[in-house]
């Protein structure tokens, strides 16, 4: 995943195609997003944009304990699908 330290599109691209093509569940891909956000990253502003609304998505996730910010695995699935058209809309790809 790492190239000289830091993460690129791709990384998350792949992270996100396992959750939706159901190589990995919510938890692992929540937790795995956090990881890979916090590492460094030379991105654009529009795709920095994307990702944080994806790390809000993930945050957002919440299996067990509903409140009216939570979203449940569909939600999350949707908001994925999202953000991968959005991504691959800017040329990304894995």
């Amino acid at each position: 995943m790492e190239h000289f330290g830091e993460v690129t599109i791709p990384d998350f691209l792949r992270l996100m195609k396992d959750f939706l093509e159901h190589r990995i569940d919510a938890e692992l891909y929540c937790s795995s997003y956090f990881d890979l956000a916090i590492k460094r990253k030379t991105i654009t502003d529009k795709e920095d944009r994307i990702l944080q609304m994806a790390f809000g998505d993930a945050d957002d996730y919440d299996a067990e304990i509903r409140l009216k910010h939570t979203i449940l695995e569909p939600e999350l699935r949707r908001r994925v699908t999202n953000t991968v058209s959005e991504l691959e809309a800017l040329g990304h790809s894995v």
